[in-house]
């Protein structure tokens, strides 16, 4: 299975996936997802789940099709404003890098799903979900937020994203 990426408008991630299932049918040829990250928001005085995209204006197309032309002609069916992205005029899938680490991050759920750590002085320390381990791509904490911001590389591009963190104690050195 490779994953390969489609830009949508964006907002209309969800309608895009919809479009294409309907369009493309045989669901067992591929697997079409917006990822999301949750994260804890103040909503009218209590604290509630939000889930919200990881990539917006993103959709991703994983399939076992070998055809990556026939996979061409059959996307190129996708509503206006979609297309997929391609290098030297080929389509391109995920790196084999870039699939582990969307997998480690989703949890294969294509959720990413709040971590919870502390900040040592000036370094934050991960000590529970999917963020274990990447703290050195976490480039900035909004505490109140409950947000972390990470630097990644997907397709060639360094792009920042947003995940959910509770930190829970601050200590200074």
């Amino acid at each position: 299975m490779r994953t390969y990426v489609m830009q949508v408008l964006t907002g209309r991630e969800q309608a895009t996936i919809d479009a294409l299932e309907r369009m493309l049918g045989d669901a067992r040829r591929y697997e079409l997802f917006a990822p999301r990250f949750r994260f804890q928001k103040k909503i009218r005085g209590s604290w509630q789940d939000v889930d919200e995209l990881l990539t917006p204006g993103y959709v991703y197309v994983r399939t076992s099709m070998l055809d990556v032309d026939e996979l061409s002609r059959e996307i190129k069916q996708a509503p206006p404003r979609a297309a997929m992205l391609m290098q030297d005029g080929k389509i391109i899938p995920l790196s084999s890098d870039e699939e582990r680490w969307l997998e480690r991050l989703t949890g294969g759920r294509h959720v990413v799903e709040p971590s919870i750590g502390v900040v040592e002085g000036d370094r934050v320390v991960i000590t529970d979900g999917p963020l274990v381990g990447l703290e050195s791509q976490i480039k900035k904490i909004d505490r109140h937020k409950r947000l972390a911001y990470m630097d990644v590389h997907l397709l060639g591009r360094t792009k920042t994203i947003k995940v959910g963190v509770e930190i829970v104690s601050k200590t200074r050195n």
